[in-house]
């Protein structure tokens, strides 16, 4: 494995890890840089940086700072969380886990980014 392959699986699980914490902004953060041309995914994850998401996802993120602040939406915020915490850790750490076997890139998605995201969430819940 070269060194881009290792700096893409670690910055993967380090995104991931953070969609534990708040599930928009690490995805909000990626589509920004991704968009400015400061960080580049694997091309089946360029729609990531495209306008689209980054209107989408800006949006995702402010309802989700607003909803914090109200005790009903974090409480409903903390149950669906942690599902969508697991899957958008999984999937910004497939974006950069690149140059491998498919099948070995979302593996290696799901159980370092995923997982990463879950026992964060789980930790904060």
């Amino acid at each position: 494995m070269n060194m881009e392959a290792v700096m893409g699986v670690l910055l993967g699980i380090g995104l991931g890890a953070a969609c534990g914490f708040r599930i928009f902004v690490p995805l909000l953060v990626a589509s920004i840089a991704i968009h400015g041309g400061f960080l580049t995914v694997t091309p089946e994850f360029a729609w990531l940086g495209g306008t689209p998401a980054l209107i989408t996802l800006s949006i995702a993120t402010l309802l989700e700072i607003a909803g914090y602040y109200l005790p009903v939406i974090d409480n409903t915020l903390d149950v669906l969380g942690a599902p969508a915490a697991v899957i958008a850790g999984t999937i910004l750490a497939a974006g950069f886990i690149g140059h491998m076997d498919s099948m070995l890139q979302w593996g290696l998605a799901a159980i370092a980014g995923g997982g990463a995201a879950g026992v964060i969430h789980g930790g904060m819940a």
